[in-house]
């Protein structure tokens, strides 16, 4: 017979070499296991049906409580889900607003925002009272309108005025409506007439 040369040093053959005294160790552990426990003898009590209603009431609770505290947290998802989504649109209802421009007068920004204070619509009435501030800024060409202007630029050239306070009381909560976690409300709006009311006496 001639000699048949065997490669044992691939990667493939060490691979399945692997592979099988793993899968024979599994097997070894499992029969030594089952005798163990065939060879093993439990105490009469644990047979009595008391300890098996005892054993069955836990099972049974584990999972009711399981189920519980799943639905429980489903419904906390389902709200912080909503709550989210809601400030998300809301978000983009602000964004999706019209770019200010010197054809829309401060009286259109004020009636807007009555408009939308009357059908309960803060955050655009809000918004609406932000341009109106920005509108009025134009026309006494103190900050004249640009596309790229941003509200941090607006708030510099706000800080260097006589008095900024009002003004800085309407782009902070523009930022916060815009950018942050803030919900408008009946409120807030008052907060934002109160300080275009002191923005029209200046």
């Amino acid at each position: 017979m001639s000699d048949i040369s065997v490669e044992t040093n691939n990667l493939g053959w060490q691979l399945s070499q692997w592979q099988q005294r793993i899968s024979e160790k599994w097997e070894l552990m499992g029969t030594g296991l089952a005798n163990n426990l065939a060879d093993t003898t439990f105490p009469s009590w644990l047979n009595s049906p008391l300890v098996k209603a005892i054993t069955h009431l836990l099972f049974w609770g584990m999972i009711a409580v399981s189920l519980i505290w799943i639905i429980w947290k489903g419904q906390q998802w389902v709200r912080w889900y909503r709550r989210n989504i809601k400030s998300y649109s809301d978000r983009r209802t602000i964004n999706n607003m019209p770019e200010i421009t010197p054809d829309r007068s401060v009286d259109h920004w004020v009636s807007q925002a009555q408009q939308a204070q009357i059908q309960g619509n803060y955050q655009q009435a809000c918004q609406c009272l932000y341009q109106a501030m920005l509108q009025q800024l134009h026309n006494q060409k103190i900050i004249p309108h640009q596309s790229s202007r941003t509200d941090g630029e607006y708030g510099k050239i706000i800080a260097t005025m006589s008095q900024p306070q009002p003004y800085q009381k309407l782009l902070r909560i523009h930022q916060e409506l815009c950018f942050g976690n803030f919900s408008a409300s009946i409120s807030l709006v008052e907060t934002c007439w109160q300080a275009y009311e002191e923005i029209i006496k200046l």
